[in-house]
C-alpha cells in the first residue's frame, strides 16, 4: 500500500494552493508528483545525497537549475509573515522530470504548497495560504 503511505496528499486544504484536478490517488501505487498538497517526491542528487537531506527547517523554494524564475517576491511575502524561505537549486534534468516545474514551494512538513514555471502572480496570496494567514 505504498500509494497510501507515500502518495497521500492534502486535497481542498486551506494551507495549499488548490488546483483542480491532480493525479488520481491510487493507494496501491505511488506516482511521484509535486501537485499541490503532495509530499515532496524523493530525488537523488548528483553527489548521491537525497534532496530531502538538503532541505532545512522552515519553508523551502526549490528552483530548477538554470531557471531564470525570480523568487524574491515570494521570499519577501513569506518573510513579511514571519516565515523565511530558503531557496535551493533543485539540480539537473532529473529534477525537472520528477518535480515537473521550475519552482516548488515546500512547507516544513515537506508537502508542496505551490508550484509553477514562473514566480506566482500574487506572491502575498501564496504566502498567506502557505502560512495559514
Amino acid at each position: 500500500m505504498i500509494g497510501a503511505e507515500l502518495g497521500y496528499r492534502y486535497v481542498d486544504s486551506p494551507i495549499i494552493c488548490n488546483v483542480p484536478g491532480g493525479p488520481e490517488h491510487l493507494f496501491r501505487e505511488y506516482q511521484p508528483t509535486t501537485w499541490p498538497g503532495a509530499r515532496l517526491p524523493h530525488l537523488w542528487l548528483s553527489d548521491g545525497t537525497p534532496m530531502q537531506d538538503r532541505i532545512p527547517d522552515g519553508y523551502t523554494i526549490l528552483k530548477r537549475g538554470g531557471s531564470k524564475a525570480d523568487t524574491r517576491g515570494l521570499q519577501s511575502a513569506l518573510r513579511d509573515r514571519g516565515a523565511a524561505a530558503t531557496v535551493i537549486e533543485a539540480g539537473d534534468g532529473r529534477a525537472r522530470e520528477i518535480y515537473e516545474c521550475d519552482l516548488v514551494l515546500v512547507r516544513p512538513d515537506l508537502h508542496v504548497v505551490w508550484r509553477g514555471n514562473a514566480a506566482p502572480e500574487d506572491p502575498a496570496r501564496v504566502a498567506a495560504i502557505a502560512t495559514g494567514y
